[in-house]
């Protein structure tokens, strides 16, 4: 089980550096030109998330921001480049994004800075920071995103009406998809309390967040069996199951996760084990 690194910076109300940057860039048969060129890329990338706050600077937060960038196409205008890419986004833990439709230019020596002019590359490596702070912070506050995800909307707004308008639909639908699914949303900030409770000693409380986080993730599968961004939440965190009943001494809420994963039916089996063998 991985714990995210939100208890132990919650108490600092502090302006603060909100991404550790994990950026790997590849690609085939290039030249060393290339390879050069796609090192300064890697390093500019790294250095733009360093040097920009993705949250609402209320906390003082280390999430790893994982960038992996597969280049499949390269082409030159004087000293420009045109970059096309297939590339995943990430904290490294139970968010992922994958983006087969982004073209960017890039030019050696470039520096990235904020401001309203769409630009191919920042603003997508924004848009997917702010997608994964956004859901950071549902986790903390209760819809606490709703201002990150806004961010990412107006960079939609800019990026659909540009001359780099590609992918962009496909973008919005997970825009609209993360957003709109509340109760998805409820459950991150409900499971985060259910484990804050726990280190606060306050057991009872734990136990009830954690049925509530269960039973919004059941109804948001019920709804939507084919939600990419529940699924792999589930699947990230089935085996938390494991530690609530080692806490509890109690499998009363292994059928909710059962019904969530039914395919880890057998992880779930074995949770039990122990507790029928006390049966005589």
């Amino acid at each position: 089980m991985k714990r995210i690194l939100f208890s132990l910076f919650l108490t600092a109300i502090l302006s603060a550096q909100t991404f550790v940057p994990n950026v790997s860039i590849e690609g085939q048969n290039l030249n060393a030109q290339e390879q050069r060129i796609i090192g300064e890329l890697k390093y500019t990338i790294e250095q733009y998330i360093e040097s920009n706050s993705f949250s609402n600077e209320l906390y003082e937060l280390e999430i790893p921001y994982r960038i992996t960038i597969y280049i499949t196409q390269i082409t030159q205008s004087g000293s420009k480049l045109s970059l096309s890419a297939n590339a995943f986004f990430s904290n490294e833990y139970d968010q992922r994004y994958i983006d087969n439709t982004w073209i960017f230019e890039f030019t050696e020596g470039e520096a990235f800075y904020r401001e309203m002019l769409y630009h191919s590359l920042r603003d997508i490596i924004d848009y997917y920071g702010y997608l994964i702070m956004a859901t950071e912070m549902d986790g903390i506050e209760d819809l606490g995103g709703n201002s990150l995800f806004d961010l990412a909307s107006e960079i939609y707004s800019r990026g659909s009406t540009s001359s780099w308008s590609k992918g962009w639909k496909n973008r919005k639908e997970d825009l609209d998809k993360l957003t709109g699914d509340f109760r998805l949303r409820k459950a991150r900030y409900l499971y985060n309390q259910a484990f804050w409770a726990i280190d606060d000693g306050n057991g009872t409380k734990a136990w009830y967040y954690l049925e509530d986080a269960l039973e919004y993730l059941i109804e948001s599968k019920r709804l939507d069996t084919q939600n990419k961004f529940l699924n792999f939440f589930i699947d990230k965190h089935y085996e938390d199951s494991k530690y609530f009943v080692t806490v509890y001494q109690d499998t009363s809420l292994l059928p909710l996760y059962r019904t969530l994963s039914p395919s880890n039916n057998d992880f779930f089996d074995e949770l039990t084990l122990p507790f029928k063998e006390k049966v005589y």
